[in-house]
């Protein structure tokens, strides 16, 4: 099932959490005007870092084929791409690594925003290679679920014809699959098919193995509408006992998050962004939706938004003093953190960057990166991942309790994956 091994350049790093409690950390490095990204590795209790720097080089060569094909079935441009991006504005998004998952061994999948192959990462041979399921004529979903029982990954993915024409009509139905197998076999068994969107941001699985999510990220700008506004995306709710289905419509639809000891219960973010252009526009104040998994379908139990909650990069859920919270990113530097049980807010965390939003008159179009969190064993700390570096904050007085700069033209964005071990 290999497609290609990519070049890696491991290198050291003098980046270091001390003696802060936090679990090891993977998060993604993007390298400014050049086709390459790096992964930190952020090692407990180590003194330094590694970074595993990947050559793109004409990786996105698999999509463009995908792409002729496409566009020569709906009579368009042969450059034509998602989101009526150029050729090269959409390799910039589409390869630009977002999320990373467990395959176990030491294997990590890296989340691409948009693509039609899986990349791995092999932190101990420091090797990348692009894998391909043989779903032909497919994108693939961002973040999958991988269950470590079974040896087996679910994803999604969607036509590239359907999503072509969504260019045209930008509410148009996308012809969606789930698949499942062994990952390192490359042997996928189809288990649904039906209509949703494209730009599938997440899949997972809740923990007592009875529901199926997946939500479709979108971005995508109704063009018919002045002011300009967001089409909205839907999330796929599919009861793997029955084989139900519900649908539940959020404005860009991204993340999911489940309750650390009610597996019944997840927390959707809904990002109200867009791409206009190559930017990223936020059309309005996002939110985080606590829904409840019943026999009967989903049921939102209560709904966190604020007028300065824009961006939601990702948001995690963790223990603190007892209580359980949800910390989410706001764009340009804030962080909420939010009281699971009743949803309201419980805190804000300023992180002084500048770029004051305003959406009255269309959508806001962003000037600094996002940025991915992660909580401190013991729940006293909070670790964001910036642009330039690292910052860590004390929950209980909001300051900074540590800053690690990175050098270079390059930013953290995307999420930051804590990495449990196994004897931990």
């Amino acid at each position: 099932m290999v497609d290609a091994r990519l070049p890696v350049s491991k290198i050291e790093q003098s980046l270091s959490l001390g003696d802060l409690p936090f679990a090891d950390i993977l998060s993604p490095y993007c390298h400014k005007g050049e086709r390459a990204f790096s992964t930190f590795w952020i090692r407990r209790g180590d003194a330094a870092s590694t970074s595993f720097r990947v050559e793109l080089g004409d990786t996105g060569s698999s999509c463009v084929r995908l792409f002729n094909a496409a566009n020569a079935m709906l009579s368009m441009p042969a450059e034509t791409c998602p989101y009526d991006l150029t050729p090269a504005q959409w390799g910039d998004y589409a390869i630009s690594p977002h999320s990373y998952m467990s395959v176990g061994d030491g294997q990590y999948q890296i989340g691409l925003n948009y693509f039609n192959r899986f990349m791995q990462l092999d932190v101990y041979r420091s090797e990348v290679r692009l894998l391909d399921p043989g779903v032909e004529g497919d994108f693939l979903s961002t973040t999958n679920w991988f269950d470590a029982a079974s040896d087996e990954i679910w994803f999604a993915s969607w036509n590239a014809v359907d999503a072509i024409y969504r260019n045209i009509d930008p509410r148009a139905d996308v012809t969606v699959r789930i698949w499942r197998g062994p990952l390192q076999e490359g042997r996928f068994k189809q288990v649904w098919e039906g209509t949703l969107g494209d730009s599938l941001h997440q899949l997972a699985v809740n923990p007592d193995k009875k529901f199926l999510i997946a939500a479709e990220l979108g971005l995508r700008s109704d063009r018919f509408c002045a002011p300009a506004k967001l089409v909205p995306s839907r999330v796929l709710f599919l009861s793997l006992e029955t084989g139900r289905q519900w649908h539940l419509e959020m404005p860009a639809a991204a993340h999911i998050e489940f309750d650390p000891s009610d597996p019944a219960v997840c927390y959707l973010s809904g990002h109200n962004i867009g791409l206009v252009g190559p930017k990223v526009g936020i059309f309005g104040p996002g939110m985080i939706s606590k829904v409840r998994l019943t026999p009967d379908g989903p049921r939102v139990e209560k709904t966190f938004s604020h007028p300065d909650f824009h961006r939601i990069t990702s948001h995690i859920v963790f223990s603190h003093r007892e209580k359980t919270l949800i910390a989410a990113s706001g764009y340009p530097g804030s962080v909420f953190l939010i009281d699971a049980a009743c949803m309201d807010l419980f805190k804000i965390i300023d992180m002084r960057t500048d770029d004051p939003v305003d959406t009255s008159c269309g959508p806001h179009l962003c000037r600094q990166d996002s940025y991915g969190l992660c909580a401190s064993d013991d729940g006293r700390h909070l670790l964001a991942v910036t642009t330039g570096g690292l910052r860590v904050f004390d929950l209980e007085t909001g300051g900074a309790v540590l800053e690690e700069p990175v050098e270079g033209n390059c930013s953290f964005t995307g999420h930051a994956a804590r990495i449990q071990k196994a004897q931990d």
